[in-house]
């Protein structure tokens, strides 16, 4: 992840924006300066498939998350939307790197000090000396030992699920444990000395790390609408392929959809403003040496019911990614992710 220049990032974040209209009869307005801030959450599903033995995969969780706390400065930080004013990024940045937790339960199971995985700018508000300082290590309190503690208390609390992993039901984290905070709505605007009004908007960007089967929380019939149910466990995915085999239908989304298949939508406003990446899906029809053993493959169905869910939640954008081969790959989707926004 040596190069997580985060060119052109997330452009759909950055919002049309008109000239207010208290100053439309006044011609020597300008047009506004959009500045765009980061608000990045990894959320990490630490059930069983955090078990190496039952689950083994190229690249762990931590090695992925070392890379993008490593190079959340410079190469978040000092990043500029192409097309407006550099220097409006290189001051007041308000970016912001977390761990949220699925199961907030973990947090006092576990003993772990959420501020320990925090990387906040914003609480620097308007004194950029501060800030300077901060990132450049001229302080007490610096980036250097925050990216330690923060790389040390993940590895730490991977340890600790890996022995005692618990449920992860991601279906309510969608629904309730995504808040205010982890997506940022707010808007500000300034009137600059230059007669530029600056306006500052958060891009919210959650990272979730899971194997893509929803296995905790509700579970059976009394929890599903027909087809479409509030889990995505490995026998949804088995009975799916099998009615779907049988059917003799060559196309399998629109027999997903004539025959009403699903994961129920998850009701949260603020997933409309929210870009969605979801890490290391696991494909639990491959054999040991990653072949096919049947078709369609379990990643062909989680691809379908995810989209299908992701969509119909609402959120802003997403993508899907399977287990990554490498350290370099990984980052490397994570990058061109957040450059394709």
């Amino acid at each position: 992840m040596s190069n997580f220049n985060i060119k052109s990032q997330l452009l759909s974040c950055v919002v049309i924006i008109t000239t207010f209209s208290c100053c439309a009869s006044d011609p020597k307005t300008v047009d506004p300066i959009d500045v765009i801030h980061y608000n990045i959450t990894i959320a990490p599903d630490l059930s069983n498939r955090v078990n190496k033995k039952l689950y083994p995969k190229p690249v762990a969780d931590s090695d992925i998350i070392s890379g993008i706390v490593d190079h959340f400065y410079p190469g978040v930080v000092t990043y500029n939307l192409a097309n407006h004013t550099a220097k409006t990024r290189k001051t007041g940045q308000r970016d912001i790197l977390r761990v949220d937790f699925i199961n907030q339960k973990l947090i006092g199971q576990y003993g772990i000090n959420v501020l320990d995985m925090q990387l906040d700018l914003k609480r620097f508000g308007i004194h950029q000396e501060d800030r300077i300082k901060y990132l450049t290590n001229q302080s007490n309190e610096n980036l250097a030992t925050d990216k330690t503690k923060f790389k040390e208390a993940y590895n730490k609390m991977s340890e600790t699920a890996e022995m005692a992993p618990a449920g992860a039901d991601i279906w309510s984290y969608f629904k309730d444990g995504i808040k205010h905070g982890l997506v940022d709505k707010s808007i500000d605007s300034v009137l600059l000395k230059n007669g530029h009004i600056k306006r500052d908007y958060t891009c919210n960007v959650l990272l979730l790390l899971t194997d893509g089967y929803i296995e905790a929380g509700l579970h059976g019939k009394d929890h599903c609408r027909g087809n479409k149910c509030y889990f995505m466990s490995s026998k949804t995915v088995e009975n799916f392929r099998k009615a779907f085999q049988q059917s003799k239908s060559k196309d399998m989304g629109a027999f997903f959809k004539e025959n009403g298949y699903g994961i129920i939508p998850a009701e949260n406003p603020l997933l409309k403003d929210l870009h969605v990446v979801v890490l290391e899906m696991y494909d639990r029809s491959k054999d040991h040496k990653g072949g096919a053993t049947m078709h369609p493959s379990d990643w062909d169905i989680l691809k379908l019911f995810w989209s299908d869910w992701l969509t119909q939640s609402g959120v802003k954008s997403f993508q899907l990614l399977p287990l990554a081969t490498s350290k370099d790959e990984a980052h490397s989707n994570i990058r061109t992710f957040l450059e394709s926004r």
